[in-house]
């Protein structure tokens, strides 16, 4: 899938550049502004904005890394971009989840992140983790830490979160070496990555900004998310909501490269629109679908890796419509070739988390990968012999050809397509009880790979010298 021309990139290219070294970028952080000043950009102090200069832009983009490392404690690593690798992930930090048992919206606790953490753990259609709900029952300026620790603690694969504050990327810098037992052996084996988001449009929070730097410093992937909206915080148009987004993220690679040359960055967009009858975000629209994939697009110009939206919905519950807009959005980032995506699980403009649509996204991004799998021509599969074998008004549910290749070719669903004979109760959403019960299964039932004792002991230090405990002064996560 494309949308763009070579010639329609360059555009969006040299709109960015200006709106760079025309309009600049506020950031928020003294500290930021002053290495940008010492790198060539024009610094306006008083209105702390920095203009960027071309050549700044142009040495970032040479320096940046064209592939990532994407790794996990369990050591299932990945490199992007990779031929055949696409990864997914559920959906990142909204402060409600849809409860299991009652079917109700409710605030989202603690203890629902490390039951989130284990049910991610489990799903094999679950490449990396964001952690899916905000620990609302922590205090309030430190429930991101708690929320990124039991995260790590709960799953073994990568872990994507986000930081605000220099203190607080130190804090998930410190809790990682733990595990790898040094920055070093973090820098060689990065197994998480954060995701700084500029506020929209062309601003960067101090925290994050500083943030941004210490996570470059230690070698650690940033995410570039730009979530522009149009004709909200960017222009109504799709192309000026590109433009901007694009400058947001030469922005933030910039800033990544002038502090460390060579630190990896990954180019990323999860931009929509505003319904402009009542001013809200929307997401799982067409034009947001077409500023994504312009945006992937835009990444492959610059030979960088690539994240995107997938499944996302502005649905508030689980029904047709979050089922069409979590299909379209997450196909169109398959097709344009988006190396990470997140969303799974989402709802209601990402505003809730839903366990059971998790497993539902998972479904359909198994078909997904079934299609991008394609059709594999050889002559054992051509199956001449089998049909020889049957010949007119035969049968292959016997045939030893369907035995050898029905796992192989077949994709077999999970909870679809197990409907009972007779005609359907039509109260009941059967797709809807079967995820339930997935769910439930799965939380009383699967057991993540714990730390071991010894590195659990040095995670915990760390946790202690930073204050992130229980009320009672426990540690928030056991250990094998």
């Amino acid at each position: 899938m494309s949308v763009l021309s070579q010639n329609e990139k360059a555009k969006v290219h040299d709109a960015s550049v200006r709106i760079l070294t025309e309009v600049g970028v506020k950031v928020d952080s003294s500290t930021v502004l002053k290495m940008l000043g010492k790198a060539g950009a024009k610094i306006l102090e008083d209105k702390q904005i920095a203009r960027i200069t071309e050549d700044m832009v142009s040495d970032a983009i040479k320096s940046a890394p064209r592939s990532v490392k994407i790794c996990s404690r369990g050591g299932m690593d990945h490199i992007i971009p990779s031929e055949g690798t696409q990864l997914v992930s559920p959906d990142g930090q909204p402060p409600a989840l849809i409860d299991v048992e009652t079917g109700k919206r409710r605030p989202s606790t603690l203890e629902d992140a490390i039951k989130m953490a284990i049910l991610a753990d489990a799903l094999p259609e679950v490449d990396f983790v964001w952690p899916p709900i905000v620990a609302t029952d922590m205090p309030s300026d430190r429930s991101s830490y708690y929320e990124f620790l039991a995260t790590i603690a709960y799953t073994s694969k990568h872990v994507q979160h986000g930081a605000g504050s220099e203190k607080e990327a130190r804090f998930q810098i410190e809790v990682a070496s733990a595990i790898l037992g040094s920055e070093e052996g973090l820098r060689r084996r990065p197994i998480f990555s954060d995701v700084i988001t500029p506020i929209s449009p062309l601003r960067y929070d101090g925290g994050e900004a500083e943030a941004m730097v210490a996570l470059a410093k230690a070698g650690v992937p940033v995410v570039q998310l730009s979530m522009g909206i149009a004709s909200a915080v960017t222009p109504v148009t799709i192309s000026g909501t590109l433009a901007v987004a694009n400058a947001e993220n030469l922005c933030g690679l910039t800033i990544t490269q002038v502090t460390n040359a060579g630190s990896p960055s990954i180019y990323s967009s999860f931009s929509g629109v505003a319904d402009l009858r009542t001013g809200v975000f929307v997401c799982g629209t067409p034009e947001g679908i077409l500023m994504d994939v312009a945006a992937t697009e835009m990444a492959k110009h610059y030979r960088l890796p690539s994240c995107a939206g997938g499944p996302a919905t502005a649905a508030r519950s689980i029904g047709a419509e979050g089922g069409y807009q979590s299909a379209m959005t997450a196909m169109a980032s398959v097709l344009v070739g988006a190396d990470m995506m997140v969303g799974l699980g989402g709802l209601d403009r990402d505003g809730v988390f839903s366990p059971e649509k998790l497993i539902m996204d998972c479904e359909a991004w198994r078909w997904i990968e079934r299609l991008r799998m394609g059709i594999e021509i050889d002559d054992a599969r051509l199956a001449v012999d089998a049909v020889k074998r049957q010949g007119p008004g035969g049968t292959f549910l016997s045939d030893p050809h369907t035995l050898q290749f029905m796992r192989k070719e077949l994709m077999i669903p999970q909870v679809t397509g197990f409907h009972v004979p007779g005609e359907p109760d039509r109260s009941r959403d059967e797709m809807r009880e079967y995820s339930r019960k997935k769910v439930r299964e799965i939380l009383s039932s699967h057991k993540p790979p714990l730390l071991e004792k010894a590195t659990a002991l040095r995670v915990q230090e760390v946790a202690k010298r930073w204050g992130i405990l229980l009320e009672d002064g426990a540690h928030i996560f056991a250990h094998a």
